[in-house]
């Protein structure tokens, strides 16, 4: 890296500068301080998850059920992702035991959930009761976690040189029975018989899978030094098991997604997860950033989305309940924050960097490289937030909402990168990402999805 000159630490010039071409090395994490951290922040977010679902949701749950879907949601969704990124891992050890621990909690799970009081509360109950056969919520549970099984096989099959072709397209093919069965009409009776879905997204799966298959026979001539477009299928592989926890819906669907892409990406490519940032170390260094940033985001934010009406006034609240604020940080953290810092973060943006790296070179600027990947990074994290739909207070029109959507988002997205950048940590960017869409719902009324 070329010689940079000195300069102030507590400059603007200084982090918008210096600071962020850190992202272009590789750090050094502390397992000390991550593991206490991992479990920490998972005491917080049941807490928060059993205080929304018993006093906030729109309507309330009793306490063994909020104490059964609270507990399910971290161990099963949460723990895994904080947990892991600790310490060495051996990839092929840890593929195996999670498999096995992910069809063992998830049948618990299910199997409490249908003998408890009110089980109907839960989201998943009366799809699964009707999944396949009518009124059958033992086999279909049997059938999903054959599903949930054959899915989750795929990408590590995928990226495995050894494994036989007969033997691979064996469980694709189990898999996306399952999913075209799942998401249709065809057979199920949860489903009208217009409904096609399934017609659609499994011939993308099977696509997915036979370009998986085909990057396996044919793999880089060169150990690769970062991630290339031989990754891209099985990213997209690993994402696409959101399908499987969607239908019926699970709270902590989008977060086996999330293991799948950190086991097979992150962990299985092999690059190591110092490469990714993978870490959600605290340092008191990335303490004080992180105020600086959560008040710039402030000043550039509110008085911005105020006026393009993102932020309606007529809805601000000065006093909202403490127990609302704690609740809805946490959880925008938690549930938010981990998901897309860790997929857009530590996957797009590093994604980015090592493209403008491999064909950049020597021959562009550490500055350049490091602000391409923030900037695109940005852009596609707003764009990807097209689909959001406005709420009641909202008086702009609908493509209005989603194009001033998109400019918020990235121009919040613009933030997390930049905090990334410096840190090559993910906690600052977590909490700060928690703590500008709770300010947005509590105190503003924005209409951001919670998916709590």
């Amino acid at each position: 890296m070329p010689h940079l000159t000195t300069q102030p630490k507590n400059t603007v010039s200084y982090w918008l500068t210096r600071a962020p071409q850190a992202f272009l090395r590789s750090p050094r994490f502390s397992a000390k301080r991550e593991q206490p951290m991992a479990i920490a922040a998972c005491g917080l977010w049941f807490l928060a998850q059993l205080l929304y679902l018993h006093y906030l949701s729109a309507t309330p749950w009793p306490w063994l059920e909020s104490l059964v879907e609270s507990a399910a949601v971290v161990i099963i969704g949460g723990f895994p992702v904080l947990w892991w990124a600790s310490g060495q891992r051996d990839f092929e050890k840890m593929a195996q035991r999670w498999q096995a621990r992910l069809l063992l909690s998830v049948g618990l799970y299910i199997a409490i959930g249908l003998v408890l009081p009110q089980a109907t509360r839960f989201r998943w109950h009366p799809i699964l009761t009707n999944l396949i056969f009518a009124d059958q919520p033992a086999l279909n549970l049997l059938i999903f976690l054959g599903g949930v099984w054959a899915m989750v096989r795929v990408p590590f099959l995928l990226r495995q040189n050894r494994t036989p072709a007969p033997v691979l397209w064996a469980w694709i093919s189990g898999a996306a029975l399952y999913l075209l069965l799942s998401h249709s009409g065809l057979i199920s009776l949860a489903f009208p018989k217009a409904y096609t879905e399934g017609f659609i997204i499994t011939p993308i799966y099977l696509f997915l899978c036979a370009w998986g298959d085909w990057q396996r026979r044919h793999p880089p001539r060169t150990t690769p030094t970062g991630l290339g477009l031989h990754d891209i299928p099985f990213i997209a592989v690993s994402l696409f098991s959101l399908y499987w926890f969607s239908t019926p819906y699970f709270r902590f669907g989008p977060f086996v997604a999330l293991q799948l892409f950190i086991l097979v990406i992150i962990f299985g490519s092999g690059l190591g997860r110092a490469h990714f940032g993978y870490s959600f170390e605290p340092r008191w260094r990335d303490a004080r950033l992180l105020a600086g940033m959560f008040l710039a985001a402030l000043v550039t934010l509110v008085p911005l989305g105020s006026l393009l009406g993102f932020l309606p006034l007529a809805e601000f609240n000065l006093t909202p309940s403490p127990l609302e604020v704690f609740v809805y940080v946490t959880l925008f953290a938690m549930r938010v924050g981990i998901f897309e810092e860790v997929l857009f973060r530590s996957g797009l943006m590093i994604f980015v960097r090592d493209r403008l790296q491999h064909y950049g070179g020597d021959r562009q600027r550490p500055l350049v490289i490091t602000w391409g990947a923030i900037l695109i990074c940005s852009l596609l994290f707003g764009l990807l937030h097209v689909g959001n739909e406005p709420n009641a207070d909202i008086q702009l029109p609908l493509m209005a909402y989603r194009a001033v959507y998109i400019v918020m988002a990235t121009l919040a997205s613009l933030f997390y990168c930049l905090i990334f950048a410096c840190t090559q940590r993910l906690w600052a960017g977590v909490l700060l990402h928690g703590l500008v869409d709770a300010i947005a719902v509590v105190f503003f009324g924005a209409a951001l999805v919670a998916p709590f």
